[in-house]
């Protein structure tokens, strides 16, 4: 005679609460990835904007007059864009954002843009530098090579900036450490004003960049619109709207700063109050769907006919088997 005790109970019921977890485990990291690679495209179009707009020597030379401490301001025609990449013996290929060159003289500029915090820019850029120094490399002399780090990302910058930081330390063979460091912009450490001061295409995505909520985004796209008037630099700017604002906006929103840009009209309710009554209303809908879902369900445990909830809740057929399906979840 066969019987179950409550051990094989216990069991069971142990092996069903893995499976569950195991599912949900299992749900977790696919959304986990999924997200990684939503992350990861947002990513690869944000750097294809730093260098759409870098690849502009005027933006170029904008950005290096501003945002470092030259003696001499730059212009524009003492700039030469070069080639980013570079063929070494133990990397097969390795690239770089955007290289710069003086015209008359060997002094380059190197920029990186990083959304995340990377420890290891440091020897990144050691092999950067090397690179260009073993390619570029005149009369027995090495160039000067000026490394920049964009940094967008919300969190501090944390990774150590200069080389000997990062070498043992004796003083009595300080001479002897290797003096290599990099300039680090970091969106984070810049106030919205001063940026906005700025006036260029880079301080603008510099701006976007910073938002931290979809109102402030919106905010400051607003006030970056007021503000443009190159009008040259209008597609480029477009680009950057549906790269950057689209994931976080949606289409809706962004189409409606799409259609600013292009007619510049003057409307009675500014894009920030559109949008905070489009929230409200999706929340108001939202409440009433979680009313309609309760009371559904409550109707379905007391046994009423599926004619009778939808004559009681207004909703339609296929609303019903939706809901349904969501009470199930």
């Amino acid at each position: 005679m066969k019987f179950i005790t409550r051990l094989d109970y216990l069991e069971y019921r142990k092996k069903c609460l893995d499976n569950i977890l195991e599912e949900e485990k299992s749900q977790y990291i696919l959304e986990i990835s999924k997200r990684e690679k939503w992350d990861e495209e947002i990513d690869k179009k944000h750097d294809k904007i730093f260098k759409v707009i870098l690849g502009q020597k005027r933006e170029m030379t904008k950005f290096l007059n501003q945002f470092l401490n030259l003696r001499e301001t730059l212009k524009e025609e003492q700039l030469i864009q070069c080639s980013t990449e570079f063929i070494t013996k133990r990397y097969k290929s390795k690239y770089t954002d955007i290289l710069y060159r003086l015209k008359e003289i060997p002094i380059y500029f190197l920029i990186e843009h990083q959304s995340t915090v990377d420890r290891k820019m440091i020897e990144r850029m050691g092999t950067y530098v090397g690179e260009i120094m073993r390619k570029e490399k005149s009369n027995g002399l090495y160039p000067i090579v000026v490394p920049i780090v964009i940094y967008t990302g919300s969190s501090k910058w944390t990774a150590k900036t200069k080389f000997m930081e990062k070498q043992y330390q004796e003083e009595n063979y300080s001479e002897y450490q290797i003096n290599l460091w990099y300039n680090l912009v970091a969106v984070r450490d810049f106030e919205f004003e001063k940026l906005a001061e700025k006036n260029t295409l880079l301080s603008a995505i510099m701006i976007i960049e910073k938002c931290k909520t979809q109102e402030e985004l919106l905010e400051q796209v607003e006030k970056i619109i007021e503000n443009r008037k190159q009008d040259k630099d209008k597609e480029i700017f477009l680009e950057i709207i549906c790269n950057i604002v689209y994931p976080y906006l949606g289409k809706k929103m962004t189409d409606k700063i799409l259609g600013k840009i292009e007619k510049r009209e003057e409307k009675s309710m500014s894009l920030l109050k559109e949008m905070m009554l489009d929230l409200a209303i999706r929340g108001e809908a939202k409440g009433k769907l979680e009313t309609v879902k309760k009371t559904v369900e409550n109707m379905l445990n007391l046994g009423e006919s599926e004619d009778k909830i939808i004559k009681y809740t207004g909703i339609s057929k296929e609303e019903l088997e939706n809901i349904k399906k969501m009470i199930v979840n």
